[in-house]
């Protein structure tokens, strides 16, 4: 039989485990196993030192495994391969020993596993090698399985690279990974029924904490599909109103009070925002009042801020001129009413209260 034959049989083998094995993978026993394989081997060895007259190819070799499975996961190994190298351009073969020790990782419910280790082959000379491999198992029963591996060698002491096919069969001396499964109980079907369990909801907000985004929430108000409460944005009114001198951007101190009652409001509701509003008289420019008017709200707020601690991001200010004159009358009283600051409206975020229908 020639060697590139059995490479593909052993090929064909992994391939086989890896599609049937999906399905049939277990519970792995966990503990000490005994392997016998066969390993087709491709070296890559040219002049070697001690014979630098001889390469060597291929071999098909025979070899045996001790290892040990710690869990579901980990397991150790250690090797020995007898080796018949062909000697390239002859007829002859030169016998060879390879032996030594791997890491293996399983991958979870399934067949394959990687594994990585290092090696030694003795043949004219002794070789070093850094191994890489993976490989699938199929289990019969709890004690056999079959498995086939594809591996990667790297030299340590010299630079080749050799590949290698392995198609074995492994006895487990261990126990099976035992199930966490408790005995069924002989229960009467109405007693099955009766003790059941129903998904908890803990807030009794009609979400099941399964899917509850937001634990506790309060049972006034409604909520959405995440157990979160639905809130609403409403627009309302404030009173303020803040007059000033002609030409002037200037807060006069009189005012303090009301702005106070506005900033009052704002500590006391943290999600709402308020809207200012400066306004000018009609002497002067437009282009002059909607300037001026803009500084008066921005002067408002100023004292809000600095003041008293209002965030800046929750005041906006709007500068209107002479575009909504409270008295459109051409006097000196007219135009103190419409030199002004007034807070027209804030923004209020509320919760929606729970209907009871529901």
């Amino acid at each position: 039989m020639k060697f590139n034959t059995v490479a593909c049989g052993i090929t064909l083998g992994l391939l086989g485990l890896a599609s049937t094995s999906v399905l049939a993978e277990q519970k792995a026993k966990e503990g000490a196993y005994l392997g016998l394989f066969a390993d087709y081997y491709w070296a890559n060895w040219n002049n070697i030192e001690d014979k630098p007259e001889v390469s060597l190819g291929e071999s098909l070799g025979l070899g045996l495994e001790l290892g040990y499975r710690f869990d579901q996961q980990w397991a150790t190994r250690i090797e020995v391969t007898a080796h018949d190298f062909g000697i390239k351009g002859t007829t002859q073969e030169k016998s060879a020993t390879r032996f030594g020790i791997d890491a293996l990782y399983h991958l979870d419910d399934s067949p394959f596993y990687g594994f990585a280790g290092i090696k030694r082959m003795d043949v004219y000379q002794g070789f070093n090698m850094a191994n890489l491999g993976a490989g699938a198992r199929h289990y019969f029963n709890d004690d056999w399985a079959v498995s086939a591996e594809a591996t990667w060698y790297e030299g340590l002491d010299r630079d080749y690279t050799d590949f290698a096919w392995k198609l074995g069969i492994n006895y487990f001396f261990g126990e099976t990974a035992k199930s966490t499964t408790i005995p069924e109980k002989n229960v009467a079907p109405t007693q099955v029924a009766q003790t059941e369990s129903k998904p908890l909801d803990s807030d009794n907000d009609g979400v099941y904490d399964v899917a509850d985004n937001c634990a506790n929430s309060a049972t006034a108000y409604a909520v959405d599909l995440k157990g979160c409460t639905v809130t609403q944005v409403h627009e309302a009114s404030l009173a303020l109103l803040v007059n000033f001198p002609h030409d002037n951007s200037s807060v006069n101190a009189q005012y303090f009070n009301e702005i106070s009652k506005v900033a009052d409001f704002l500590a006391k509701h943290s999600n709402n925002t308020v809207t200012l509003e400066g306004h000018t008289s009609a002497r002067g420019s437009d282009e002059y009042n909607q300037k001026l008017s803009e500084r008066r709200a921005k002067a408002v707020k100023a004292v809000l801020v600095n003041k008293h601690n209002i965030a800046a991001d929750r005041i906006e200010v709007v500068g209107l001129g002479e575009t909504q004159l409270l008295n459109t009358a051409n006097t000196v009283k007219a135009d103190a009413q419409n030199r002004r600051v007034v807070a027209v409206k804030f923004m209020e975020t509320v919760n929606v209260k729970r209907d009871n229908k529901m």
